[in-house]
């Protein structure tokens, strides 16, 4: 297939990428070619009821994506599995489910988004996370997510391979500021959503997420859904309906793993505490972007 490669990163370890040339993609099943696929995104036929979800990876996109369908189909029922709007590995025609509101989720870029979202003016919501513990549950993630040649090494060496270079959909901090930059931009398009925000405050987050949409669903409403979106209870709904289990290794915690905040203290070595908050502090600032790590 075109475009899939593999490199090591400095211990050895071997990561499997597709190459879309900006992006480097997972490799997915479902594309042949990376490149086109990209092209393919841009040229998207967006509607204008649609709404897009971007996120760097494990950073409550998946969570995200059940709240903002909530709010779109005005329910505080759990919506089922939402693979199919992943729009980074689906064919454009498998994006258009009939009648029914579309949320696409995408670990793209804004500038690598469908040119429609300008165009339509597509809403936009960009879920981000303390990196420290995005990058612990990436790990878990990478490690034990079997259908996309899982990563082999120990955290120490994904800690360094983050640093480094990054991994699918590439450098951290390079993703977070292009989006933050965005929203600057673009502050009737772009919605920056704080994963420990709406830990700490779902109700009140829910509610500032529902009048960027224009939906005005109401407090009461998002009551409803901020409890049906706890944690605890999406993680049990996939549990029950066995959602995406052939995608991980048997055992793991798949989709939702913990979802807390400051579990990266179990992972970080003091060193490598001290050499990550040495180098947030230099490449994250000039950003306004709030982070809380505990």
């Amino acid at each position: 297939m075109d475009g899939r490669f593999t490199i090591k990163d400095r211990h050895g370890n071997d990561l499997f990428f597709g190459n879309g040339d900006v992006v480097w993609f997972p490799q997915f099943d479902e594309i042949d070619d990376y490149r086109q696929q990209l092209k393919n995104i841009r040229q998207l036929e967006l509607r204008e009821d649609d709404v897009i979800l971007a996120a760097y990876p494990r950073s409550g996109s998946h969570w995200h994506n059940q709240i903002l369908h909530m709010l779109m189909e005005n329910t505080a029922e759990y919506v089922g599995s939402l693979n199919d709007d992943l729009m980074d590995w689906k064919p454009p025609e498998s994006l258009i489910p009939p009648g029914k509101p579309r949320v696409l989720v995408t670990y793209l870029r804004f500038e690598h988004l469908p040119k429609q979202v300008l165009e339509k003016k597509v809403k936009v919501v960009y879920s981000y996370r303390n990196p420290k513990d995005s990058w612990v549950s990436y790990f878990n993630c990478a490690r034990d997510i079997s259908a996309f040649r899982p990563y082999t090494g120990t955290w120490p060496h994904f800690y360094d391979l983050m640093m480094d270079i990054g991994y699918w959909y590439g450098d951290w901090f390079d993703h977070v500021l292009s989006w933050e930059k965005a929203a600057t931009e673009n502050p009737d398009l772009v919605f920056l959503s704080c994963y420990e925000l709406m830990k700490k405050d779902p109700v009140g987050q829910i509610g500032k997420m529902d009048k960027f949409l224009g939906l005005n669903r109401g407090r009461q409403t998002c009551e409803k859904i901020a409890e049906a979106c706890q944690f605890s209870k999406l993680k049990a709904s996939v549990a029950k309906q066995g959602e995406a289990a052939e995608v991980w290794k048997k055992g793991a915690d798949a989709l939702y793993r913990k979802g807390e905040i400051g579990d990266w203290k179990n992972w970080f070595t003091m060193a490598q505490n001290e050499q990550f908050d040495a180098v947030f502090q230099k490449r994250m600032a000039e950003s306004k972007l709030p982070f809380i790590f505990q």
